[in-house]
């Protein structure tokens, strides 16, 4: 699940998929800012089939813990 996830993340970014890891940060890489955050939040949303609670992304630092989320 962490590769399709990592996909949709390249996809979502427009990156390629071996220029991030689950060790990515937030804000300290470039593509992904607060609007970036958004449309990936919804592809992440319609691609596994979940709801991620606005509130609890506030505590997303990596894309481990966006990937935490997703999982549940």
């Amino acid at each position: 699940m962490e590769e399709k996830f990592l996909n949709v993340v390249a996809e979502s970014l427009e990156v390629e998929v071996d220029e991030i890891s689950m060790d990515t940060q937030y804000k300290e890489y470039e593509p992904w800012d607060s609007m970036a955050m958004m449309g990936l939040l919804m592809d992440l949303e319609d691609e596994f089939d979940v709801s991620i609670p606005i509130e609890k992304v506030g505590g997303v630092k990596t894309l481990q813990d966006l990937f935490d989320l997703v999982q549940g």
